[in-house]
């Protein structure tokens, strides 16, 4: 949509339907060494147009400066730009996503709101005034269509996956990118410039398969490529007893555009470095909706709703399912009236509105809080993606995916709630209670986030250190560059969806400047 103003003649290959992944779904099975703690590689991401903003929840959060600079405690870290560089390109993602301002503070974001979370907390090593925002979610392929049919130099073919990138004799250009159908047919597409946008996954798997050229895969020069694969890891180890008599603000809020916005637990850039954090932050949530301990009709009969409508997953509940179900039955009974009060305001808010609000969220009666988390990861050279022996139906070797969970992320998160502790206990104003005795045991079950795939063609200044330089185009090739969360040197603690739009604008000016000055010449 940013290059079509220019009138350059523009293909978009969408390896699945308008509406619909069809077969092509099946192309993202693969196989990985720990699927306790990391979804098959088929879930959590979907093919059409649009892609899988189609699944996404909307949460929408930048990066932080810190993010951005070398840390002497996390390896391969640093961009070769700063934040600032990014602020415009944010603001202007901020319009595709359609999450209000780029504003992340309470105070000018919520203006008339209480300033922090919790009455009586001051801000310091500890912060409770940032906020993260909420798409409606936009689904790109649906709210969009309408400017890619409309552009006369904008050509889209759907069902039409790439399947390998041809190079040049010298191995510095890609001369054409093979396309198959389940037709039968294949064709090839020859173009003055390749962009890939497949994902964190499907994008690096492309670059690995395409070895006429380049015995290794096209990018692997540094022997980078699929390597530095990062999620987030994320889950509950305790929970937040508050001792504020007031209000605590830990629903959603709506700023003055109506965008649902939601606060955070984050940690000062100056906490990071003297404790030697990995980026994270948190949230105080709801109990756990599966656990009937919590004797709450609102979230049983939320729990029940959703195993009547999951199918296969009644099956994961095991043989003690009828009782598990029983005892929900019991809570919805005890609280129908609650219930009933809480469950079709909230449907109504959820389904019939385009910009609905994300999650069911209770306030506690005893002011205590589950403290859900979301942590980088540090990137790992031995977190991979690599080819399997397995073929798709095109022939294409299939991804396998090499996920740990490594010593220095579970303790940076170990750390961070020890300090969020002790804080809350300085100013009086609550404290953590683990959900068991071991410890490292509840930080040993964590588990990646969905669909975060990060990390492998990462960006470096330094083609030994990395696949794409800081102009996303891929060392040693000339018109070949990657608009993806692969990219990304670091993970943040933020979902990557904003950031993966406003790298994709950063990268479109970039081409609209080089592009006019090859028409000039």
């Amino acid at each position: 949509m940013e290059l079509v103003p220019t009138g350059m003649n523009i293909i978009l290959l969408e390896a699945g339907g308008k509406s619909k992944a069809g077969p092509s779904q099946g192309l993202y099975q693969g196989s990985l060494n720990d699927p306790v703690r990391h979804l098959p590689l088929d879930q959590a991401r979907y093919r059409q147009l649009g892609g899988t903003t189609s699944l996404w929840g909307g949460r929408c959060i930048p990066f932080d400066s810190l993010d951005f600079d070398q840390r002497d405690w996390v390896s391969h870290s640093g961009w070769p730009f700063p934040q600032k560089a990014l602020d415009d390109y944010y603001r202007r993602a901020h319009r595709y996503c359609e999450c209000g301002d780029y504003d992340y503070h309470v105070t000018t974001a919520l203006p008339g709101a209480p300033s922090s979370m919790v009455p009586g907390f001051e801000d310091g090593d500890v912060n409770t005034s940032c906020i993260e925002r909420w798409s409606p979610p936009t689904q790109f392929g649906k709210v969009y269509r309408p400017v890619l049919a409309a552009a006369d130099n904008l050509r889209v073919l759907l069902h039409a996956p790439a399947v390998e990138l041809h190079s040049s004799l010298d191995g510095a250009r890609i001369e054409s990118v093979e396309v198959a159908t389940f037709g039968g047919r294949r064709f090839h597409v020859r173009a003055r410039t390749v962009l890939l946008a497949g994902g964190g996954l499907e994008t690096t798997r492309l670059l690995l398969v395409s070895r006429r050229r380049h015995p290794q895969g096209i990018g692997n020069h540094s022997d980078w490529l699929g390597r530095g694969y990062m999620s987030h890891i994320h889950g509950v180890i305790a929970s937040a007893t508050l001792t504020a008599g007031q209000e605590v603000m830990f629903g959603y809020e709506a700023d003055p555009q109506g965008v649902f916005c939601r606060r955070r637990i984050a940690f000062s850039e100056e906490a990071q470095r003297r404790h030697r954090l990995l980026n994270l932050y948190m949230l105080l949530d709801r109990p756990l909706v599966g656990d009937p301990e919590h004797g709450d009709a609102v979230l049983s009969a939320a729990f029940l709703l959703k195993r009547l409508l999951g199918g296969r997953q009644q099956e994961q509940l095991g043989k003690g399912k009828y009782a598990l179900y029983w005892r929900h039955i019991k809570n919805v009974l005890m609280g129908s009236p609650q219930a009933l009060s809480v469950l079709p305001k909230f449907g109504r808010k959820r389904l019939l509105q385009r910009r609905r609000i994300p999650s069911l969220l209770l306030r506690s009666r005893s002011n205590s809080y589950y403290l859900y988390f979301q942590s980088e990861q540090v990137p790992d050279r031995n977190n991979r993606v690599t080819l399997d022996e397995a073929r798709d139906a095109f022939g294409m070797p299939r991804l396998r995916l090499d996920f740990h969970v490594t010593e220095q992320d579970r303790e940076s998160v170990l750390r961070a709630h020890e300090l969020i502790d002790q804080e809350l206990r300085r100013q009086n104003c609550g404290y953590l209670t683990y959900l068991g005795s071991d410890v490292s045991r509840l930080m040993h079950d964590v588990k990646a986030v969905l669909g975060h795939h990060i990390g492998t063609t990462r960006m470096s200044a330094d083609p030994s250190q990395g696949v794409v330089d800081e102009q996303c185009r891929v060392h040693g090739m000339a018109n070949l560059f990657v608009a993806s969360s692969s990219m990304f040197p670091t993970s943040s603690h933020a979902n990557p969806t904003l950031t993966i739009v406003a790298m994709a604008l950063r990268l479109a000016d970039h081409l609209k400047v080089t592009h006019l000055s090859i028409a000039r010449v």
